[in-house]
Protein backbone atom coordinates (compact mmCIF):
# COMPACT_ATOMS: atom_id res chain seq x y z
CA UNK A 1 0.00 0.00 0.00
CA UNK A 2 1.05 3.09 -0.32
CA UNK A 3 2.34 6.06 1.88
CA UNK A 4 -0.51 8.48 3.44
CA UNK A 5 1.91 10.96 1.79
CA UNK A 6 0.51 12.76 -1.10
CA UNK A 7 2.87 11.59 -4.08
CA UNK A 8 4.82 14.63 -6.10
CA UNK A 9 3.79 15.21 -9.34
CA UNK A 10 4.05 12.49 -11.84
CA UNK A 11 6.98 12.58 -14.78
CA UNK A 12 6.42 15.76 -16.69
CA UNK A 13 5.39 18.19 -13.44
CA UNK A 14 2.08 17.47 -14.05
CA UNK A 15 -0.17 17.77 -10.79
CA UNK A 16 -3.65 15.95 -11.30
CA UNK A 17 -6.10 18.40 -11.39
CA UNK A 18 -8.98 15.53 -10.40
CA UNK A 19 -8.78 12.83 -8.00
CA UNK A 20 -11.41 9.95 -8.21
CA UNK A 21 -11.30 8.10 -4.84
CA UNK A 22 -12.88 4.32 -4.40
CA UNK A 23 -13.34 3.93 -0.79
CA UNK A 24 -13.27 -0.08 -0.61
CA UNK A 25 -13.87 -2.92 1.86
CA UNK A 26 -13.71 -6.06 0.47
CA UNK A 27 -15.06 -5.61 -3.05
CA UNK A 28 -13.88 -7.92 -4.84
CA UNK A 29 -17.20 -9.22 -6.34
CA UNK A 30 -17.88 -6.31 -8.16
CA UNK A 31 -14.28 -4.25 -8.16
CA UNK A 32 -13.11 -4.89 -11.91
CA UNK A 33 -15.91 -3.59 -13.35
CA UNK A 34 -15.44 -0.41 -11.36
CA UNK A 35 -11.68 -0.15 -12.31
CA UNK A 36 -12.37 -1.37 -16.13
CA UNK A 37 -15.43 1.89 -16.13
CA UNK A 38 -12.76 4.25 -14.59
CA UNK A 39 -9.50 3.46 -16.77
CA UNK A 40 -11.43 3.98 -19.95
CA UNK A 41 -12.40 7.41 -19.27
CA UNK A 42 -10.95 10.33 -21.26
CA UNK A 43 -10.44 14.03 -20.08
CA UNK A 44 -7.43 16.51 -21.66
CA UNK A 45 -6.00 17.51 -18.55
CA UNK A 46 -4.04 15.16 -15.80
CA UNK A 47 -6.11 13.01 -13.49
CA UNK A 48 -5.62 10.03 -10.80
CA UNK A 49 -7.13 7.05 -8.97
CA UNK A 50 -7.07 6.71 -5.29
CA UNK A 51 -7.66 3.28 -3.86
CA UNK A 52 -8.43 3.81 -0.23
CA UNK A 53 -8.77 0.12 1.45
CA UNK A 54 -10.90 -0.13 4.22
CA UNK A 55 -9.09 -2.88 5.48
CA UNK A 56 -10.18 -5.54 3.04
CA UNK A 57 -9.67 -9.08 3.84
CA UNK A 58 -10.34 -10.67 0.17
CA UNK A 59 -8.82 -9.61 -3.16
CA UNK A 60 -9.31 -6.19 -3.27
CA UNK A 61 -5.95 -4.57 -3.43
CA UNK A 62 -4.58 -7.29 -5.67
CA UNK A 63 -6.98 -6.62 -8.40
CA UNK A 64 -6.65 -2.98 -7.87
CA UNK A 65 -2.79 -3.91 -8.28
CA UNK A 66 -3.04 -5.60 -11.21
CA UNK A 67 -5.03 -2.99 -12.71
CA UNK A 68 -2.65 -0.39 -12.06
CA UNK A 69 -0.36 -2.46 -13.27
CA UNK A 70 -2.10 -3.08 -16.60
CA UNK A 71 -3.05 0.55 -16.85
CA UNK A 72 0.55 2.11 -17.10
CA UNK A 73 -1.02 4.95 -18.65
CA UNK A 74 -3.53 5.96 -15.88
CA UNK A 75 -2.12 7.18 -12.60
CA UNK A 76 -3.50 4.47 -10.05
CA UNK A 77 -2.43 4.93 -6.37
CA UNK A 78 -3.50 2.98 -3.29
CA UNK A 79 -3.40 3.89 0.42
CA UNK A 80 -3.86 2.10 3.19
CA UNK A 81 -7.22 3.62 5.04
CA UNK A 82 -7.84 0.07 7.57
CA UNK A 83 -6.33 2.07 10.70
CA UNK A 84 -9.99 2.77 11.05
CA UNK A 85 -13.29 1.02 10.42
CA UNK A 86 -15.59 2.74 8.32
CA UNK A 87 -16.44 4.36 5.31
CA UNK A 88 -16.00 8.18 6.18
CA UNK A 89 -12.47 7.37 7.88
CA UNK A 90 -11.20 5.55 4.47
CA UNK A 91 -12.95 8.76 2.15
CA UNK A 92 -11.17 10.93 4.26
CA UNK A 93 -8.02 9.54 4.41
CA UNK A 94 -7.97 9.16 0.54
CA UNK A 95 -8.93 12.80 -0.02
CA UNK A 96 -6.25 14.11 2.24
CA UNK A 97 -3.81 11.50 -0.02
CA UNK A 98 -5.51 12.35 -3.09
CA UNK A 99 -3.28 15.15 -5.37
CA UNK A 100 -5.98 16.26 -7.21
CA UNK A 101 -7.38 20.08 -6.85
CA UNK A 102 -10.85 18.16 -7.02
CA UNK A 103 -12.34 14.79 -6.21
CA UNK A 104 -14.83 12.55 -7.59
CA UNK A 105 -16.23 9.48 -6.10
CA UNK A 106 -17.20 6.00 -7.05
CA UNK A 107 -17.82 3.20 -5.07
CA UNK A 108 -16.18 -0.18 -5.51
CA UNK A 109 -19.85 -2.29 -6.59
CA UNK A 110 -20.98 0.40 -9.29
CA UNK A 111 -19.90 2.14 -12.61
CA UNK A 112 -19.41 5.25 -14.72
CA UNK A 113 -20.64 5.88 -18.05
CA UNK A 114 -18.06 6.76 -20.72
CA UNK A 115 -17.93 10.63 -20.30
CA UNK A 116 -18.67 11.07 -17.08
CA UNK A 117 -15.12 12.09 -15.90
CA UNK A 118 -15.37 14.93 -18.74
CA UNK A 119 -18.50 16.04 -17.56
CA UNK A 120 -17.94 15.97 -13.88
CA UNK A 121 -14.30 17.74 -14.46
CA UNK A 122 -16.23 20.46 -16.84
CA UNK A 123 -18.86 21.00 -14.22
CA UNK A 124 -16.22 21.63 -11.26
CA UNK A 125 -14.63 24.69 -13.84
CA UNK A 126 -18.04 26.19 -13.16
CA UNK A 127 -19.52 25.09 -9.99
CA UNK A 128 -17.37 24.13 -6.72
CA UNK A 129 -20.23 21.47 -5.39
CA UNK A 130 -21.91 19.18 -8.48
CA UNK A 131 -23.13 15.57 -8.48
CA UNK A 132 -24.18 13.35 -11.08
CA UNK A 133 -26.91 11.71 -12.77
CA UNK A 134 -27.54 8.23 -11.27
CA UNK A 135 -28.71 5.39 -13.99
CA UNK A 136 -30.34 2.24 -12.33
CA UNK A 137 -31.09 0.23 -15.53
CA UNK A 138 -27.62 -1.06 -16.22
CA UNK A 139 -26.61 -2.61 -12.93
CA UNK A 140 -30.02 -3.02 -11.36
CA UNK A 141 -32.53 -6.10 -11.98
CA UNK A 142 -35.85 -4.46 -12.70
CA UNK A 143 -37.63 -6.06 -9.63
CA UNK A 144 -35.00 -4.19 -6.64
CA UNK A 145 -36.61 -0.92 -8.19
CA UNK A 146 -39.84 -1.56 -6.20
CA UNK A 147 -37.38 -1.91 -3.16
CA UNK A 148 -36.16 1.95 -3.47
CA UNK A 149 -38.02 3.97 -6.67
CA UNK A 150 -35.88 5.96 -9.02
CA UNK A 151 -33.79 8.38 -7.56
CA UNK A 152 -31.44 11.41 -8.72
CA UNK A 153 -32.35 10.72 -12.60
CA UNK A 154 -34.04 13.85 -13.45
CA UNK A 155 -33.12 16.21 -10.59
CA UNK A 156 -32.06 16.68 -7.10
CA UNK A 157 -34.39 15.73 -4.08
CA UNK A 158 -34.38 18.10 -1.47
CA UNK A 159 -34.72 17.03 2.08
CA UNK A 160 -38.07 17.04 3.81
CA UNK A 161 -36.59 18.11 6.99
CA UNK A 162 -34.77 21.38 8.30
CA UNK A 163 -32.34 22.65 6.21
CA UNK A 164 -34.41 21.68 3.00
CA UNK A 165 -31.01 20.88 1.56
CA UNK A 166 -30.25 19.58 -1.41
CA UNK A 167 -28.22 16.08 -1.27
CA UNK A 168 -27.14 13.46 -3.36
CA UNK A 169 -25.77 10.17 -3.57
CA UNK A 170 -22.32 10.30 -1.92
CA UNK A 171 -20.50 8.57 -5.06
CA UNK A 172 -21.92 10.74 -7.55
CA UNK A 173 -20.54 13.98 -5.51
CA UNK A 174 -17.95 15.95 -6.88
CA UNK A 175 -16.62 19.05 -5.22
CA UNK A 176 -13.42 21.20 -5.17
CA UNK A 177 -10.54 21.34 -1.87
CA UNK A 178 -12.10 24.34 -0.80
CA UNK A 179 -15.69 22.55 -0.19
CA UNK A 180 -13.77 19.94 2.02
CA UNK A 181 -12.29 22.07 3.98
CA UNK A 182 -14.42 24.45 4.58
CA UNK A 183 -16.98 21.44 5.65
CA UNK A 184 -14.77 19.64 7.82
CA UNK A 185 -15.17 16.21 6.11
CA UNK A 186 -17.22 12.82 6.18
CA UNK A 187 -18.20 12.41 9.51
CA UNK A 188 -17.53 9.19 10.94
CA UNK A 189 -20.65 9.05 13.68
CA UNK A 190 -22.24 8.06 10.48
CA UNK A 191 -22.05 4.46 9.13
CA UNK A 192 -23.92 5.39 6.56
CA UNK A 193 -25.80 8.39 5.12
CA UNK A 194 -22.54 10.11 5.70
CA UNK A 195 -23.25 11.87 2.43
CA UNK A 196 -26.51 13.41 3.24
CA UNK A 197 -24.84 14.90 6.10
CA UNK A 198 -21.86 15.68 4.53
CA UNK A 199 -24.70 17.76 1.63
CA UNK A 200 -26.24 19.30 4.75
CA UNK A 201 -23.13 20.68 5.91
CA UNK A 202 -22.53 22.41 2.77
CA UNK A 203 -25.62 23.71 2.37
CA UNK A 204 -25.44 25.56 5.32
CA UNK A 205 -21.77 26.65 4.57
CA UNK A 206 -23.24 28.34 1.23
CA UNK A 207 -22.38 25.80 -1.45
CA UNK A 208 -25.27 25.09 -3.89
CA UNK A 209 -25.07 21.67 -5.14
CA UNK A 210 -25.63 21.94 -8.89
CA UNK A 211 -26.40 18.31 -10.81
CA UNK A 212 -25.19 17.01 -13.30
CA UNK A 213 -27.35 15.55 -16.00
CA UNK A 214 -24.44 14.33 -18.71
CA UNK A 215 -22.76 12.81 -16.18
CA UNK A 216 -24.15 9.06 -15.63
CA UNK A 217 -22.90 7.38 -12.76
CA UNK A 218 -24.29 3.72 -13.08
CA UNK A 219 -25.80 2.97 -9.46
CA UNK A 220 -26.23 -1.20 -7.98
CA UNK A 221 -28.72 -1.40 -5.69
CA UNK A 222 -28.76 -4.65 -3.29
CA UNK A 223 -29.76 -7.89 -5.05
CA UNK A 224 -31.34 -10.25 -2.38
CA UNK A 225 -34.16 -9.60 0.39
CA UNK A 226 -31.72 -9.36 3.60
CA UNK A 227 -29.50 -7.07 2.26
CA UNK A 228 -31.99 -4.62 0.65
CA UNK A 229 -33.49 -4.52 4.62
CA UNK A 230 -30.45 -4.40 6.08
CA UNK A 231 -29.26 -1.12 3.80
CA UNK A 232 -32.86 0.48 4.08
CA UNK A 233 -32.95 -0.28 8.20
CA UNK A 234 -29.34 1.36 8.07
CA UNK A 235 -30.63 4.55 6.18
CA UNK A 236 -33.49 5.12 8.32
CA UNK A 237 -32.04 4.44 11.69
CA UNK A 238 -29.04 7.10 10.77
CA UNK A 239 -31.84 9.42 9.62
CA UNK A 240 -32.86 10.19 12.77
CA UNK A 241 -29.61 11.19 13.62
CA UNK A 242 -29.70 13.51 10.84
CA UNK A 243 -33.04 14.58 12.50
CA UNK A 244 -31.36 15.26 15.95
CA UNK A 245 -28.61 17.58 14.54
CA UNK A 246 -30.55 19.38 12.13
CA UNK A 247 -34.10 19.65 12.77
CA UNK A 248 -36.59 17.05 14.41
CA UNK A 249 -39.71 17.05 16.92
CA UNK A 250 -38.77 15.61 20.54
CA UNK A 251 -39.13 12.08 20.83
CA UNK A 252 -42.63 11.80 22.64
CA UNK A 253 -44.58 13.50 20.41
CA UNK A 254 -47.57 12.00 19.43
CA UNK A 255 -48.76 11.95 16.14
CA UNK A 256 -45.50 10.47 14.42
CA UNK A 257 -45.57 7.12 16.50
CA UNK A 258 -49.53 7.01 15.94
CA UNK A 259 -48.58 7.12 12.27
CA UNK A 260 -45.92 4.58 12.32
CA UNK A 261 -47.94 2.44 14.04
CA UNK A 262 -50.57 2.37 11.85
CA UNK A 263 -48.08 1.81 8.82
CA UNK A 264 -46.70 -1.10 11.20
CA UNK A 265 -50.64 -2.55 10.45
CA UNK A 266 -50.97 -2.52 7.30
CA UNK A 267 -47.42 -4.12 6.42
CA UNK A 268 -48.36 -6.72 8.90
CA UNK A 269 -52.09 -7.22 6.99
CA UNK A 270 -49.81 -6.74 3.54
CA UNK A 271 -47.51 -9.74 4.88
CA UNK A 272 -50.22 -11.90 5.94
CA UNK A 273 -52.04 -11.09 2.45
CA UNK A 274 -49.24 -12.39 0.56
CA UNK A 275 -48.87 -15.63 3.15
CA UNK A 276 -52.25 -16.49 2.41
CA UNK A 277 -52.01 -15.99 -2.31
CA UNK A 278 -52.22 -19.28 -3.81
CA UNK A 279 -49.34 -18.16 -5.34
CA UNK A 280 -46.11 -17.04 -4.29
CA UNK A 281 -45.67 -13.06 -4.51
CA UNK A 282 -43.59 -11.72 -7.09
CA UNK A 283 -39.70 -11.14 -5.82
CA UNK A 284 -40.23 -7.54 -7.03
CA UNK A 285 -43.41 -7.39 -4.26
CA UNK A 286 -41.08 -9.34 -1.37
CA UNK A 287 -38.23 -6.63 -1.79
CA UNK A 288 -40.83 -3.82 -1.71
CA UNK A 289 -42.20 -5.42 1.69
CA UNK A 290 -38.44 -6.05 2.88
CA UNK A 291 -37.56 -2.42 2.05
CA UNK A 292 -40.80 -1.04 4.31
CA UNK A 293 -40.24 -3.46 7.57
CA UNK A 294 -36.18 -2.23 6.92
CA UNK A 295 -37.29 1.30 7.09
CA UNK A 296 -39.72 0.82 9.58
CA UNK A 297 -37.41 -0.84 12.18
CA UNK A 298 -34.85 1.85 11.22
CA UNK A 299 -37.32 4.50 11.92
CA UNK A 300 -38.48 3.21 15.36
CA UNK A 301 -34.50 2.33 16.83
CA UNK A 302 -33.54 4.99 15.03
CA UNK A 303 -36.10 7.35 17.08
CA UNK A 304 -35.28 5.94 20.03
CA UNK A 305 -31.37 5.59 19.75
CA UNK A 306 -31.20 9.15 18.76
CA UNK A 307 -34.28 10.61 20.96
CA UNK A 308 -36.64 12.09 18.24
CA UNK A 309 -39.65 11.41 16.84
CA UNK A 310 -40.15 9.05 14.28
CA UNK A 311 -40.52 10.88 10.65
CA UNK A 312 -44.23 12.20 9.50
CA UNK A 313 -45.06 10.53 6.21
CA UNK A 314 -43.33 13.50 3.69
CA UNK A 315 -44.63 14.56 0.20
CA UNK A 316 -41.84 14.27 -2.24
CA UNK A 317 -40.76 17.71 -2.26
CA UNK A 318 -41.30 19.76 -4.89
CA UNK A 319 -38.68 21.31 -7.28
CA UNK A 320 -37.80 24.72 -6.69
CA UNK A 321 -35.54 27.62 -8.25
CA UNK A 322 -32.72 26.25 -6.05
CA UNK A 323 -32.97 22.57 -7.81
CA UNK A 324 -30.21 23.12 -10.77
CA UNK A 325 -29.65 20.89 -13.62
CA UNK A 326 -26.33 22.29 -15.12
CA UNK A 327 -26.81 22.45 -19.23
CA UNK A 328 -23.55 22.05 -21.53
CA UNK A 329 -23.10 25.98 -23.39
CA UNK A 330 -24.55 25.67 -26.97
Amino acid sequence: MATTEPEPPAAGGETPELSVVIACFNGAETLEETLASLVVQEWDRPWEILFADNGSTDASAALFAASASAHPGVRMRAVDAGAEKGKSHALNLGIRTAAGRALLFCDADDTVAPGWLAAMGAALDRHPFVAARIDLARLSPDWTLTSRGLVQQERLRRLPYPPYALAAGGATLGFRREVFAAVGGFDPAFAVMEDIDFCIRAHLKGYALVFVPEAVYHYRFRGDLAAIRRQAYGYNYYRALLRRRYGAEPLMTFRPWALLAGRALRLTRQQAGMALQPRRPSLGARAALAGDWGRLWGQVRGALAFRVAPPRPQERPRARSGDMALTPPA
